[in-house]
């Protein structure tokens, strides 16, 4: 599959979007790019972030609605979960 740019975002309420988990990063934190040659995956509306634990022991997933069932992202403890915004 063809390289993509994704993104590590704050998610707008409301917004539409695909996850993927980068391949690739390049640069220095502030300005770090991501990519993934995995394919995006479409897991539609955001409707919030929900956090079990916390400190070094928290689970962080984002819960979506995609026509019209839930769909919930979990994020990885790596910090390899990027976004990428869609037009709906």
């Amino acid at each position: 599959m063809k390289e993509q740019e994704v993104f590590r975002l704050t998610l707008i309420v409301g917004e539409y979007y695909d996850t993927s988990i980068y391949t690739r990063r390049e640069g220095k934190w502030p300005n770090e790019k991501y990519y993934t040659t995995n394919e995006l995956r479409y897991v539609g509306k955001f409707v919030r972030h929900e956090q079990i634990g916390f400190g070094d022991g928290a689970q962080h997933k984002g819960i979506f609605i995609r026509y019209g069932n839930i769909e919930i992202v979990n994020y990885t403890y790596e910090g390899t979960t990027c976004f990428r915004q869609i037009k709906e």
